[in-house]
């Protein structure tokens, strides 16, 4: 067997034995594992509202206070626009915008170093409840030893954590569990 195809085969095996394990964690752990909330009280330094679901921005206003400022990820797509933040009742001068995040991998990098240039000590990060497991694994190990406290707020989404699930929270968690798995592998292996 040629080099090339022993590299394919190993490719493939550790792939399907990837996608395996995401499933048997999935069932083990069932969705309920996914979503993660500090249930946040205390006021942070700032807010970091990640790019990617609707009502992010919405659920974040429930710890906004004027002064208070709001760190936009991926400020470019319309949940996480100034316009939108404006409409909201966020103050135009709380806005930071961060228009470069492509994915959570980014989203903790440069939103980190915006709380670094601005001196925030600490900051609540609000995403969707299915996505928060991912976002504090992912935000815990760019901000290690940066010093700056984080928090965590899911806000709801189409997923539901319990009872029957629909067609739209299969895809969901399996969707999410493989991106876990994935993120995992490179944050902590690679």
């Amino acid at each position: 067997m040629t080099k090339l195809k022993k590299v394919l085969l190993t490719s493939i095996i550790c792939l399907v034995l990837m996608v395996l394990g995401t499933i048997l964690t999935f069932f083990l752990l069932g969705r309920s594992f996914l979503v993660i909330d500090d249930n946040p009280e205390e006021n942070a330094d700032a807010i970091i509202v990640l790019s990617g679901g609707a009502g992010r921005l919405s659920y974040a206003m429930q710890w906004y206070e004027p002064g208070t400022p709001v760190i936009l990820t991926n400020s470019t797509k319309y949940a996480t626009t100034r316009e939108h933040a404006l409409e909201l009742g966020i103050d135009s001068s709380d806005i930071i915008e961060e228009p470069e995040a492509e994915d959570t991998y980014t989203n903790a990098t440069l939103s980190r170093a915006i709380m670094q240039e601005k001196g925030f000590n600490s900051a609540l990060v609000v995403t969707s409840d299915y996505h928060t497991r991912r976002t504090k694994m992912t935000f815990n190990k760019i901000y290690d030893s940066s010093g700056i406290e984080l928090s965590y707020a899911a806000a709801p989404s189409h997923f539901s954590e319990d009872g029957p699930m629909s067609r739209s929270d299969h895809f969901t968690a399996v969707s999410e569990y493989l991106k876990l798995s994935g993120y995992w592998l490179t944050l902590f292996i690679f």
